[in-house]
């Protein structure tokens, strides 16, 4: 009788931490559900600490609008958008953006796939995309034997070949200074490394304040636009469809933040980046926050892709077809993707 008692003791011990383990781990987070019960996805966003590039992102965080449609928002910050993509092609993100020359030439690296558009130029953006020039430079034919200043890897390579060409300049007329980040030409600029650049945003300011500079045109001298895009993994968007969607949901509310409170999105860059809130709210004023995809985007891509080819600096061709995933854009928002 002593040993039945001990035993239904014993039992009485083990289903009372079976009961405890089971209560404690119904409250934690298990296969991607809260306690709540409703289903959270993990998404690794790079994103670039560059003018005017992520501030819809970092509102949509700061918000809750990630949460509120079930992201895990895990942020990641990168230089410039080059880098973003670099992080996804070497998996330490999901998702990447990028300017259309970045996104171009990266797709054909990696299975990556274009999933939207970010950001489009119009007439206001592109005006702020200024030509900054020192010295005795007045008029585009006064660059001829001049030192430019670009940044490799990045759709700056196409203004500038494109500005040249409309001008009647041949490349060889130049001599290019390549440089990695705005401070490296901002520097190069101050020691006249640099006697020409492009820049815009909070940017103009510190170049402006240079002695000597200049501006002698703009992005709508070079006839070209400058847009950008969400990239991906192509894995993570065919597993995660709705996850994807809902990130769009979330992106689309940031904008609208973003639109209608810039003065504390302004604040929130110097809380992050420590960008100073009235240069940070030039760069906001100048940037045309998007979401969708037309057929001009596509066309768009398509003579970026035909350029990059030119210059023998694609390694591997593609259909730009086969690397564009719209569907959870269009289970999104239907009427903002045009292209079919």
């Amino acid at each position: 009788m002593k040993k039945v008692r001990l035993f239904l003791f014993a039992l009485s011990i083990i289903a009372s931490l079976v009961i405890a383990g089971c209560s404690s781990s119904s409250s934690e987070t298990t296969s991607g559900k809260k306690s709540s019960g409703k289903e959270t996805v993990q998404v690794r966003m790079a994103i670039d600490t560059a003018a005017g590039g992520s501030f819809q992102f970092r509102t949509a965080e700061k918000q809750g609008y990630f949460e509120k449609y079930g992201i895990e928002a895990q942020i990641s910050n990168f230089a410039m958008g080059v880098d973003t993509i670099n992080a996804v092609l070497t998996k330490q993100a999901d998702t990447g953006l990028a300017a259309d020359y970045v996104a171009i030439n990266s797709i054909a690296k990696g299975d990556l796939v274009i999933i939207g558009t970010l950001t489009r130029a119009n007439e206001k953006s592109s005006k702020e995309q200024q030509l900054l020039v020192k010295g005795n430079i007045n008029k585009p034919s006064d660059l001829k034997g001049k030192k430019i200043g670009v940044n490799k890897g990045t759709v700056n390579e196409y203004v500038w070949s494109q500005y040249l060409k409309k001008n009647q300049l041949k490349e060889t007329d130049v001599e290019f200074v390549p440089y990695s980040t705005p401070d490296e030409a901002i520097v190069g600029m101050q020691k006249g490394d640099i006697e020409a650049v492009w820049a815009s945003g909070a940017l103009l300011e510190k170049f402006k304040a240079i002695e000597g500079v200049h501006q002698i045109d703009d992005l709508l001298g070079a006839g070209v636009s400058i847009d950008s895009y969400l990239l991906a993994d192509r894995t993570f968007v065919e597993q995660n469809p709705e996850a994807i969607a809902n990130l769009f949901k979330a992106l689309n509310e940031g904008i609208d933040y973003v639109k209608g409170n810039k003065e504390d999105t302004a604040n929130l860059a110097f809380e992050q980046l420590k960008i100073p809130a009235d240069d940070a709210l030039k760069d906001i004023e100048r940037q045309n926050y998007v979401l969708g995809f037309t057929k001009e985007d596509v066309e768009h891509l398509e003579e970026m892709k035909n350029w990059i080819e030119e210059k023998g600096l694609l390694k591997e061709s593609f259909d730009l077809k086969d690397k564009l995933m719209l569907d959870p854009l269009k289970q999104a928002f239907p009427e903002l993707v045009t292209y079919q």
